[in-house]
């Protein structure tokens, strides 16, 4: 399906007016997100910006003559130790094969085909290419630039990841020509992407996450097919990534995962590049940035403070990977940094199912550190796996986990712990979750009450409060719409539909969103929940919280109590408290795809190929029906993965309220 429509770009490489005035509109909101001391960092970042258009220092100069390659300690093997993962393997061969014959395929995107090495600045949703001669401070990225897709799309193949299995392949077959054709693909980025020209250069996220591709490269294909000039060339662009990584770090309302990225980067680079004459600077202080981000990254719970489980996996798998490197090399780090990402691990295992799978909260770009064999491997899972590894804890092994590349690097897991029956509530990070088995069967659900998201602008949150997220028997029910796309098309608008309060499993008053977008990764208005109640005993038990995000707008705030009231039987209750008026009002409950939904027996009943799942009845003055795939309002859609739509029956409740008006909703998961 279409995301919109191209948008003409003059030779320049700048935006045509409308999009000039939508970026200048972009910075306002911006800098109304910023304290003082930010907008004071951010002349001081553009002053540094102008400097390096025309100044950069002798590069060459940064690394030492008798410079050796660095290798991550204990990858190499680790990748021998694969070789009996038949299955691992033979994917490995697959990709390597696809990847020789110019077949690029990932986030729901095919490259044009053919073309090896690829053009690393095609953007693969227009067939156009991002401008490649430009300061790369001077392409206009975040509104697209004349491209019709996101900069996330040009930028998945230059992490080069997708080279990480390709040299694990030659290392373990001890393949020559393959370790040439990998170091190929790394000439012709360096080639085609001098320092500091184009799309490739921006993000200190892309330069990390390359960098961490390159250690790995290095790692295990180095004295085979880096040798002699090459070595000086690889070290170089090692160096030059960070120079510029160091240069321009992620502060303020920026210092989100891209920080943790950034830091992961120069730490390793210390360690395992002394020979790049600023690395142990470098290491050092990104050494206190860690120790630092790893207490705002998580809640002292546990919880992400992005408000994302595939967020807080990312920035928990730099932690780790910078956490066991300085292990192996006598650098380590303190119990309570690694207190705290247990406790990370914790909160994620417990909103895992027994098949493996979690609510899907917030943004989810597919963003890892470590390729994925399979295009559809749960990263929290694999990181889960690695934390229970490293740290031979089983109660985090996850219920469902398949060899991946990163065992090369952490190993592989302890048999998992089946989690206890029981609720929680994490009141920091803002999540109550339940787990029973009723009859046998499983049931998880995890209900919200906790902030937008992280720092001032809460990039990857989504307006999302009280919803409710449901798993019966390791399979989701009530979902999360996904994330889709980061583009900001307005015309197609997809971006913020999935952000917005209707695409989740909670109520929107008059149409509006509980908080208010300014761009695709900023808000004007963030509503704040407070937890109001928790009850508990053996077998129910009760939460019950309330969100600011209509009081101004509505004299309305929202007040949802969840409840459990025995064996699979749960309710939700809805009110609008507050001295507004009478107000239109909809409650929606998104089912996953391959779920049906009918009315039945004064209620709804959600079956799968005939087999009944849930049931649910509604009591109060809101009518429900079944509504799916509706292009003009877009209800009734699902983004199973980024860049895939796929439609998903949503059952909708709506009509009036008012001040003390309730609406209650009674499911079961039990059928005698």
């Amino acid at each position: 399906m279409s995301d919109g429509g191209a948008v003409a770009r003059g030779q320049s490489g700048h935006p045509p007016a409308n999009k000039r005035i939508d970026r200048i509109k972009w910075l306002g909101h911006r800098l109304a997100a910023m304290t003082p001391a930010e907008v004071a960092f951010r002349f001081k970042e553009q002053a540094r910006r102008a400097v390096s258009r025309r100044w950069q220092p002798g590069f060459a100069g940064m690394v030492r003559d008798d410079a050796t390659l660095p290798s991550l300690p204990g990858l190499a093997e680790g990748v021998a130790s694969l070789a009996d993962e038949t299955e691992l393997v033979a994917l490995w061969r697959n990709h390597a094969a696809g990847i020789l014959a110019g077949q690029w395929h990932a986030l729901g995107c095919d490259w044009p085909s053919g073309i090896t090495p690829p053009n690393w600045h095609v953007d693969p949703v227009s067939n156009s290419d991002w401008p490649r001669d430009l300061y790369c401070f001077d392409v206009e990225y975040r509104d697209g630039g004349g491209v019709r897709g996101s900069a996330r799309h040009a930028w998945e193949l230059n992490r080069l990841q997708f080279l990480q299995p390709m040299a694990a392949l030659a290392a373990l077959d001890d393949d020559d020509e393959l370790a040439e054709s990998v170091v190929g693909f790394v000439l012709s980025w360096m080639e085609d992407n001098p320092p500091f020209r184009g799309i490739n250069w921006i993000s200190g996220l892309e330069l990390a996450l390359r960098t961490i591709s390159l250690l790995v490269i290095g790692s295990l294909i180095g004295d085979r097919a880096i040798r002699d000039d090459r070595r000086h060339r690889f070290m170089l662009s090692l160096a030059t990534h960070g120079y510029w990584l160091n240069r321009f770090p992620s502060r303020h309302s920026s210092a989100n995962n891209h920080l943790v990225a950034e830091a992961a980067a120069l730490y390793l680079l210390g360690l395992l590049a002394p020979s790049i004459r600023p690395a142990a600077h470098w290491s050092a202080t990104a050494r206190e940035t860690l120790l630092q981000e790893v207490e705002r990254q998580f809640h002292d719970d546990g919880v992400g403070a992005e408000q994302s489980p595939t967020y807080a996996a990312f920035s928990l798998d730099l932690f780790l990977l910078c956490g066991t490197v300085g292990e192996r090399l006598c650098d380590p780090w303190p119990d309570r940094f690694w207190q705290r990402l247990e406790a990370a691990g914790a909160f994620l295992r417990a909103i895992s199912d027994s098949g493996g799978n979690q609510p899907r909260i917030g943004d989810d770009d597919e963003g890892c550190v470590f390729w994925l064999s399979r295009p559809h491997d749960s990263l929290v899972n694999g990181v889960l796996a690695s934390l229970a590894a490293v740290r031979d804890v089983p109660a985090l092994a996850p219920a469902a986990e398949t060899a991946q590349f990163r065992q090369a690097m952490f190993g592989r897991p302890p048999p998992p712990v089946v989690p206890a029956d029981g609720f929680h509530c994490y009141r920091s990070g803002g999540y109550s979750v339940s787990r029973f088995h009723d009859d046998g069967e499983e049931c998880l659900l995890v209900a919200d009450h906790g902030p937008l998201g992280f720092l001032s602008i809460a990039a990857h949150g989504h307006a999302d409060t009280l919803a409710v997220w449901l798993h019966v028997g390791g399979r989701p029910l009530l979902i999360d719409a996904g994330t889709y796309d980061f583009a900001a098309d307005e015309e197609a608008g997809w971006r913020g539909h999935f952000r917005g309060t209707v695409a989740h499993n909670t109520l929107s008053l008059a149409g509006e969103d509980s908080s208010v977008m300014t761009g695709p990764f900023n808000w004007s208005r963030k509503a704040n929940a407070t937890v109001l109640a928790v009850e508990q005993d053996a077998d129910t038990w009760a939460v019950e919280a309330e969100h600011d995000g209509y009081v101004d707008s509505f004299g309305y705030r929202h007040r949802r109590r969840v409840e459990r009231l025995g064996p699979a039987l749960y309710q939700i209750v809805d009110q609008l408290v507050g001295n507004g008026g009478v107000e239109r009002v909809e409650i929606g409950f998104l089912m996953a795809p391959g779920l049906q939904v009918a009315s039945a027996a004064g209620g709804w009943l959600v079956s799968e190929n005939g087999r009944r799942r849930l049931y649910m009845r509604h009591e109060g003055p809101l009518k429900g029906w079944v509504e799916r795939g509706l292009l003009s309002s877009k209800r009734g859609w699902c983004s199973p993965s980024f860049g895939v739509l796929e439609p998903a029956s949503r059952l909708v409740f709506a009509g009036k309220m008012w001040a003390g008006a309730t609406a209650r909703f009674i499911f079961t998961t039990r059928f005698d």
